[in-house]
């Protein structure tokens, strides 16, 4: 299984038993991160990392494996072009991920 879910195709979806996004029962071969408009990109990216600095006030034990999520998708978002390399590599410095 891919650690990214933005990457996630039909298929994966499947294989996990989770029931996918309607536009990937549409597009099946294509993944989230390709099907997500540029708004929704950069809302996907604010709310992500809302969520991890909510986890990190919280202390919470979950923190380190949504990091480690936020990470793949940021990845899977840099492959696919759908951010730039330089927008990649601050996102997903230890030091601004450090809340």
């Amino acid at each position: 299984m891919k650690q990214s879910e933005l990457s996630w195709i039909l298929s994966d979806y499947e294989a996990a038993g989770i029931e996918p996004p309607g536009r990937i029962r549409e597009f099946t071969t294509m993944c989230e991160a390709e099907l997500m408009t540029g708004d929704e990109v950069e809302e996907f990216i604010k709310d992500s990392i809302a969520t991890l600095r909510i986890l990190s006030d919280k202390q919470s034990l979950r923190l380190e494996a949504a990091t480690t999520s936020f990470k793949a998708d940021m990845a899977t978002l840099f492959e696919l072009g759908r951010i730039e390399e330089d927008e990649y590599n601050g996102l997903t410095d230890e030091i601004n991920l450090r809340f």
